[in-house]
């Protein structure tokens, strides 16, 4: 038997680990049931690990977490530190070519206060829930994330404030969060969850990374290995995020995003 948690009431119940379906006995929901072979097989990498909650305590949940995010900063700085070496070799220096926004040395001539504020508040915030507010495919998580979405892509993305725009994106918003919530059920959240969750993590964590591509200052083909490198490093460092947000819960994701930037925060203060 498997304890499940049911997605759409929060309730746990037994089930058989054999079957692909189960109905929960207190609020009628159909959950996938996906088999004891499929999730042993899939389980060693944290994106596949979307229901540890249900059987794991939040330390259990927060050592993984904390574990993995070690190891692949690890990871990430030995790729950058391989590809730097691999261009220095050849006569080029590929940082003094182009800058990338998650950097200290991007920052350096702002005003403390102003980066600080951005990095460890305005950042985090905007990116985790552009990337996984929606995570929790709850209802109304995913109404209030879609009505947020138009905003947070044009002011942070786009830099776009002016009223007139503003004001349109809220309108968007507020559109798609009551379509959401006028056409769509509980129910069906909590089956396109047991669908979907292990996709939905992983369309996360990379766009995570990628969104990163648009943090450089200067672009060419011959900086392009150079720029996945760098890439690389948010997102290994997403991958821990999602399961994290989707484990935990969206403020959680929010303090593990803050944590990563607190070294470039404390490098500025030396600067300084």
């Amino acid at each position: 038997m498997h304890i499940h948690n049911c997605p759409a009431c929060g309730k746990q119940y037994s089930a058989q680990e054999n079957v692909s379906q189960v109905k929960c006995p207190y609020c009628g929901a159909v959950n996938d049931m996906p088999s004891a072979v499929a999730r042993q097989s899939s389980r060693w990498f944290i994106l596949n690990r979307p229901d540890d909650r249900e059987t794991e305590s939040k330390r259990k949940i927060l050592l993984r977490a904390v574990l993995w995010f070690i190891a692949l900063i690890i990871i990430g700085r030995i790729l950058m530190i391989a590809c730097v070496s691999v261009y220095m070799a050849n006569g080029i220096n590929p940082m003094q070519l182009t800058e990338f926004g998650g950097m200290a040395s991007h920052w350096a001539g702002t005003p403390i206060l102003k980066a600080m504020l951005w990095l460890i508040v305005i950042a985090p915030v905007a990116e985790e829930v552009l990337f996984r507010l929606g995570l929790s495919f709850k209802r109304h998580t995913v109404a209030l994330w879609l009505g947020l979405l138009p905003v947070v892509i044009g002011a942070y993305l786009f830099k776009c404030y002016q009223w007139t725009w503003l004001t349109a994106l809220v309108l968007l918003g507020i559109l798609l969060a009551a379509l959401v919530v006028r056409f769509t059920t509980d129910e069906q959240w909590a089956r396109w969850r047991s669908r979907y969750i292990r996709l939905a993590m992983w369309v996360s964590a990379i766009g995570f990374g990628l969104l990163h591509l648009i943090a450089f200052t200067n672009y060419s083909w011959l900086l392009v290995p150079f720029m996945i490198a760098v890439i690389m490093s948010p997102l290994l460092l997403g991958c821990v995020i999602t399961y994290v947000r989707v484990n935990l819960g969206f403020w959680w994701g929010v303090l593990f995003h803050v944590v990563n930037n607190i070294p470039i925060v404390l490098v500025l203060l030396a600067m300084n």
